[in-house]
Order: structure tokens, then C-alpha cells, then sequence
């Protein structure tokens, strides 16, 4: 926990990919609204091209990775703890909509998108939470004390 966390302001997250189940619920709800609504708007406004360049960057050069300017608007996002806490679902699938902005020709297909870790999903962090649609299997520790608290989980 950083001090920052700690007083309240900024979460930080350990893995990069639970900070983006979080972000695409608060997208959801409308809490956070990315600066551009796909991947080809966002590259026709940040780069000043063309629709058929755009789809060259994104169905070859970008092909199955993460484009990097929308990327780094995600990790620069500042989520505060009130927006956190108030997360009641986290689902993890290959077409949700913040995987397919930030990797627009991903197919779902390999661990792009793959957490290395659950330890940012506590209880504490996130009291309002029901349920967990999960990819990769959790830690034990974090499986238990997610069970305990009354969340449900769900493998895919």
C-alpha cells in the first residue's frame, strides 16, 4: 500500500490486468469515460491518420499486442478508493470491453490479458465485491479470504 492508498487518494494495484477488470466496470457504470470510445477513434485522433491506416496499425502492426498510447492511458489512469470500493463485480473475458480498446485485433487466444496475480482482489479493498469471473486460478490465500467474505467465484 502506498501512502497515498493509505490516506485515501490513489490505488495502486500490483497487477496490471486487475486494474483493467476494474477500470471496464467503472466503465460500466460510467465512472470512467476513456478520452476516445474504440481503438480506431482513439488512434485517428491521437495520430492525425487516416481510417486505413489506422486498421494497418491495428490488424498488422498492433496484431494480437496491446497499442501502446491507450495502454499507457490505462496504467496513467488514478483510480481513488471510493471509485474502488464501490466495484460489486470484477469479470475477467476475452471480449470485455477494455481488452478489445486497448487490443482491438486481440483474438482472446493467448495470456495477453492474463493476470499474474489475484493479491489486488482483498475484501478490504473492495468490500461491495459479489462476485469474481476468473481466468487464472487465485492464490489460496486470496481464494480463501474471498470466500470467507462471501464472494462468489466463478472459473472460465
Amino acid at each position: 500500500m502506498t501512502d497515498r492508498e493509505e490516506f485515501g487518494d490513489v490505488v495502486e494495484f500490483e497487477d496490471f490486468v486487475i486494474k483493467l477488470l476494474v477500470i471496464d466496470q467503472l466503465m460500466k457504470e460510467g465512472a470512467v469515460v476513456p478520452p476516445h470510445p474504440t481503438a480506431h477513434k482513439w488512434l485517428e485522433a491521437t495520430r492525425g491518420i487516416d481510417p486505413h491506416e489506422v486498421d494497418d496499425l491495428i490488424y498488422d502492426t498492433y496484431a494480437h499486442k496491446r497499442i501502446p498510447e491507450i495502454e499507457q492511458w490505462a496504467r496513467d489512469l488514478e483510480l481513488d478508493r471510493a471509485q474502488v470500493s464501490l466495484v460489486q463485480r470484477l469479470v475477467w473475458d476475452g471480449g470485455i470491453e477494455i481488452f478489445m480498446l486497448i487490443a482491438a485485433s486481440w483474438d482472446g487466444e493467448d495470456d495477453l490479458f492474463d493476470p499474474r496475480t489475484w493479491v489486488d482482489v482483498t475484501p478490504e479493498r473492495f468490500p461491495m465485491l459479489e462476485s469474481v469471473v476468473y481466468v487464472e486460478p487465485f492464490e489460496d490465500d486470496v481464494r480463501r479470504a474471498l470466500e470467507d467474505a462471501g464472494v462468489t467465484l466463478r472459473h472460465v
